[in-house]
């Protein structure tokens, strides 16, 4: 339990830094709205320079604006996530100062397509692995995070998008369409990304085999593949006929051996292969890698 604590700890760590990486290295050099308190900090930031002249660091705007979305998710999540969450926050809030007197490792000059792709990928890989040990990184994290307890029947990324997408709309009013797009962009590569790393980054593929000869089939699975597998007694509809559906989940890799068994044993088999996301159980993910 402490070394999980601890390991939990060092992903924060590790999450609020590359996340702050590609908000203060490409979002903000490039006025990309990402959405979120760090995307509203950017819009903030560039609409009070332009009424006071005052420079106001993204890192204290990212820190404020947080205040209220703490006392919700306090409400609706409890004190050991927003406890998580306040110290992803600081983080975050402390790596954006660090960044921002680095000099930029990635000299890609004004290419600004470059710049949106880089920011969607560093703040997706950071959202998801703050996101999935059980805390937030703030802003529309955790704000969806609340809504998720609320309604249950949307996904945490699906909120998420929603809600940068709506920071990214009031974007427009400051920095226009162009810019707005790219922000769009770069939301909806950060939450595909997030969207795998909740899922799981192990990608499977089931497949289901409809033959009159599965015994077979099935011996030389367990014997080349090393795969259990299931058969399920159905009937083809349009024959009336009773049939034998074999069911079995491989690696990608693992997927030309299978069919060439498939071929070898019944060259008229029916074969569907379907992309699975994540796999749980003996042979793929454990229990304890959850």
């Amino acid at each position: 339990m402490k070394y999980t604590n601890i390991k939990n700890w060092l992903n924060i760590i590790l999450g609020t830094c590359i996340f702050s990486l590609g908000i203060q290295w490409f979002a903000s050099p490039n006025k990309i709205v990402t959405g979120g308190a760090t995307g509203a900090s950017i819009i903030l930031t560039n609409l009070i320079k332009t009424l006071t002249n005052v420079n106001i660091p993204i890192s204290a705007l990212v820190f404020v604006i947080n205040v209220p979305i703490f006392i919700l998710s306090f409400i609706t999540n409890g004190s050991k996530f927003v406890k998580k969450s306040l110290f992803a926050t600081i983080m975050i809030s402390v790596w954006l100062s660090i960044f921002s007197k680095i000099p930029n490792m990635f000299k890609i000059g004004d290419d600004i397509i470059l710049a949106t792709i880089l920011t969607g990928v560093f703040s997706g890989v950071g959202s998801g692995i703050i996101l999935k040990i059980g805390a937030a990184s703030g802003g529309t994290d955790m704000l969806a995070n609340s809504i998720f307890k609320v309604f249950p029947q949307f996904t945490i990324p699906s909120i998420i998008f929603t809600l940068d997408a709506s920071i990214v709309i009031f974007g427009f009013l400051i920095f226009g369409p162009t810019k707005t797009t790219y922000g769009i962009i770069t939301i909806f590569i950060s939450s595909k990304i997030i969207n795998n790393i909740l899922g799981g980054l192990r990608f499977a593929r089931a497949v289901f085999i409809v033959s009159e000869e599965v015994k077979e089939i099935s011996d030389e699975i367990f014997k080349q593949l090393n795969r259990g597998n299931t058969n399920i007694n159905c009937t083809g509809m349009y024959t009336k006929k009773e049939k034998n559906l074999l069911i079995v989940v491989v690696w990608p890799k693992e997927i030309v051996k299978l069919k060439k068994i498939i071929n070898s044993k019944d060259k008229k088999a029916f074969v569907i292969i379907c992309p699975a996301q994540e796999v749980l159980g003996k042979g793929f993910i454990s229990e304890k890698s959850l």
